[in-house]
């Protein structure tokens, strides 16, 4: 299939930029061409342009960054291997019910089962949650537990997403179906961890500290890759 960029409420000069970065030709206006050959990119920080293309049978969803940030490899292993790629920014990929949205997308494109839709949700959930926070804004630790200290931890995370460099860093969660499975990676770009040396809580009733255990227990199987960077998903459909 030909692929091609499509950007409309990008201007004429920045959908030229995108599409030469990305290395796919551009979708010309009022051009007729299929929905799932359209890489959809959308302006950055739309929130609700994204929700409504994640609703659509684009190949791929990216939203804009800035020059050199585009997820050019990503992609391309997307789009060769047949696999639906969404890529944001952190800042949007904090700001947004991502995981839910996510969900509602896949529901549309007919590749979730509604059954399936509180497991994935919340495993995604979670996973984008590391990537943020662990991932891509290197905060360390947790969401923490001690509303004495929940205050302090939201004017860190404020000044931390503050940041042009790491707001800009990109999650990108690719999606295929194969053999009977759904599977879901999510992939950061941030420093990685050791898996091996990740312990199980303590506490089982802690609210914060369980992402990996709980995304174990609802998905029909997880591995870590990448240096810790990418948490694959399994689901058994």
């Amino acid at each position: 299939m030909d692929f091609q960029v499509a950007g409309d409420t990008l201007d004429e000069a920045e959908r030229s930029r995108i599409a030469v970065e990305l290395g796919l030709p551009l979708a010309r206006p009022g051009a007729t061409i299929p929905d799932a050959a359209r890489v959809r990119v959308t302006a950055e920080g739309a929130a609700v342009e994204l929700v409504t293309a994640l609703r659509g049978n684009s190949a791929a969803i990216v939203e804009q960054g800035p020059p050199g940030t585009l997820p050019v490899g990503a992609l391309r292993a997307a789009l060769d291997g047949g696999r639906l790629l969404i890529s944001m920014t952190t800042r949007l990929a904090w700001t947004l019910d991502t995981a839910a949205q996510i969900c509602e997308g896949l529901l549309a494109r007919g590749m979730l089962p509604a059954a399936l839709r509180h497991d994935v949700e919340l495993s995604l959930h979670e996973a984008i949650i590391n990537a943020v926070l662990h991932g891509n804004l290197a905060m360390g630790g947790s969401l923490v537990d001690d509303p004495r200290q929940f205050d302090a931890f939201c004017q860190r995370l404020t000044a931390t997403l503050a940041d042009p460099e790491r707001a800009a860093r990109r999650i990108d969660v690719f999606v295929w179906l194969a053999d009977g499975l759904l599977h879901i990676s999510i992939s950061d770009q941030g420093a990685g961890y050791d898996p091996a040396a990740i312990r199980p809580p303590v506490n089982v009733e802690a609210k914060s500290g369980r992402g990996l255990e709980i995304m174990r227990v609802m998905s029909s199987g997880l591995t870590v890759t990448d240096g810790g960077r990418t948490a694959t998903l399994v689901f058994a459909i």
